[in-house]
C-alpha cells in the first residue's frame, strides 16, 4: 500500500508542477491516437457504406461476425492482430 501512495504522490507532483516531459508524452499519445483514429476512419467508413448499400449473398454472416467483434476486448483483438 505504501508503494501506491508513493507513486500516486510522484505523479500528482508532475501533474500539478506542469512537468514539461509528462505534457511531451501526453501530446504524443494524443497525436498517435488521432492519427490511429482518422487512418481506421478512412479504411472503415467506405467499407461500412459499402457493407450497408450493396446486397451479395454472404452480407448477413458477414453483418453478424462484424457485429460479433465489436463486442471483443481492445487488448483480444490486439493480441490476434500481433
Amino acid at each position: 500500500m505504501n508503494d501506491i501512495s508513493v507513486a500516486l504522490g510522484a505523479a500528482l507532483r508532475l501533474i500539478a508542477g506542469a512537468d514539461v516531459q509528462l505534457a511531451q508524452i501526453v501530446w504524443l499519445s494524443v497525436c498517435v491516437s488521432l492519427a490511429a483514429v482518422v487512418i481506421a476512419a478512412a479504411i472503415a467508413l467506405p467499407l461500412g457504406a459499402l457493407l450497408a448499400i450493396t446486397r451479395f449473398p454472404a452480407r448477413q454472416a458477414l453483418i453478424a461476425v462484424l457485429n460479433a467483434l465489436m463486442g471483443l476486448p481492445p487488448v483480444v483483438v490486439g493480441l490476434l492482430i500481433y
